[in-house]
């Protein structure tokens, strides 16, 4: 299709979908398309001029409407994460996190978080936007034996510098990690434990992976377009009331003068789509992520997943060669209809890995032969460098 022009551009864009849809095998992590329903929900009258404030009492005439939809919104996420409270306003996840940390700590406040190398985003790590709230970053263990975080170091460190807040989840997850050492520390010295989970909130839903708020952490963050099949946005729930009510505060005093309401329609649609198919789809993601690691080790190529008896979550990780170009290699792919991510080897500190996730082939119905077909396609791919 020729782009060259802007009507050309238009299309493009207008066909993207139908395009990573019907023909791209998408492996990037970190992507996800709503429903044709969801899509069709988005209200732009909603969106026609501001909603400020909380709910029914906000600045603006005939506000209702919105009022009303985020209530709905709010109880959709409670009722997914058996929270008590939920905040559905902000756009992205690394927006909620500077919305948590600054309604939750102060300027020279320690922050635990996970290092870069170990799959820690922008919005949690140190160098990130944690910086933007004046925080004292410190990295969390990590055990490289088992891909995950260490769970009892990690809990001596919280006893030992008592921090303000521990910032849990990655963006590069395996498998889970062991929460409740951590937690029963962070009680101790009173510091407020969250959980970022945008790339495994629809696995917690389904159930196939542990919630970190039944554990005891105190809130969670998540993006709306991984393992959740919605357009962007965010979700911040927790377990106590008087969190939800401070963060609130802070959003309507402080962060958020005006939101694309016309996207609420729609999240509430992909929430509540969610909730119905929950369970089927992260079984069956965790099941694809299951079978694609087997596929590609029969073939030869060599992966990064959790061992026999482990949970699955949604990625695996193929490591690269220290010579490849982490770059090179994911163009090379893409030239095949291959998408993939990119990601630091979390157990091989210096060299890279390529990060594969299967919850947007399996939001497109794929089953154990396409999956087969998929690790060829992939192997082939890899035997070009």
């Amino acid at each position: 299709m020729d782009v060259s022009n802007e009507n050309g551009l238009l299309q493009a864009a207008a066909n993207r979908a139908d395009v990573l849809a019907h023909e791209r095998i998408v492996l990037y992590a970190g992507a996800n398309l709503p429903s044709k329903a969801a899509q069709d929900a988005y209200a732009t009258g909603l969106s026609a001029y501001p909603a400020m404030g909380p709910s029914f009492d906000k600045e603006q005439p005939e506000t209702d409407l919105v009022s009303q939809l985020e209530v709905a919104v709010r109880s959709e996420i409670c009722a997914l994460f058996s929270s008590q409270w939920a905040e559905p306003r902000l756009p992205s996840c690394t927006i909620a996190n500077m919305a948590v940390f600054h309604a939750f700590t102060k300027p020279g406040d320690l922050l635990l978080a996970p290092s870069a190398d170990h799959g820690g985003h922008l919005s949690q790590r140190r160098g990130g936007t944690p910086d933007l709230a004046g925080l004292e970053v410190q990295d969390l263990p990590f055990d490289m034996e088992r891909c995950r975080l260490d769970a009892d170091a990690t809990a001596t460190l919280i006893r030992k510098t008592s921090p303000a807040m521990v910032m849990l989840g990655r963006s590069v997850m395996i498998k889970p990690d062991d929460l409740e050492p951590v937690v029963k520390a962070a009680r101790q010295v009173g510091a407020k434990t969250v959980f970022d989970a945008s790339h495994v909130s629809g696995l917690i839903a389904g159930g196939a992976f542990p919630n970190p708020l039944a554990i005891g952490v105190d809130v969670m963050t998540s993006s709306t377009y991984k393992t959740i099949a919605g357009r962007p946005h965010s979700i911040i729930a927790g377990r106590n009331r008087e969190d939800g009510e401070r963060l609130a505060d802070f959003i309507d005093r402080k962060f958020l003068a005006n939101y694309d309401a016309g996207k609420l329609p729609p999240f509430l649609v992909t929430l509540r789509e969610t909730r119905e198919g929950a369970r089927t789809y992260a079984a069956k993601v965790c099941h694809n992520s299951r079978l694609l690691a087997q596929a590609l080790r029969e073939r030869g190529v060599e992966v990064l997943a959790p061992t026999e008896g482990e949970q699955f979550t949604h990625q695996i990780l193929v490591p690269l060669a220290a010579h490849l170009s982490p770059l090179q290699v994911m163009k090379g792919l893409e030239k095949a209809g291959i998408l993939v991510g990119t990601c630091r080897n979390p157990i091989k500190p210096g060299e890279h890995a390529l990060r594969m996730g299967t919850q947007f082939i399996t939001a497109r119905g794929c089953n154990d032969t396409d999956l087969q077909k998929i690790a060829e396609k992939v192997n082939l791919a890899l035997a070009t460098f």
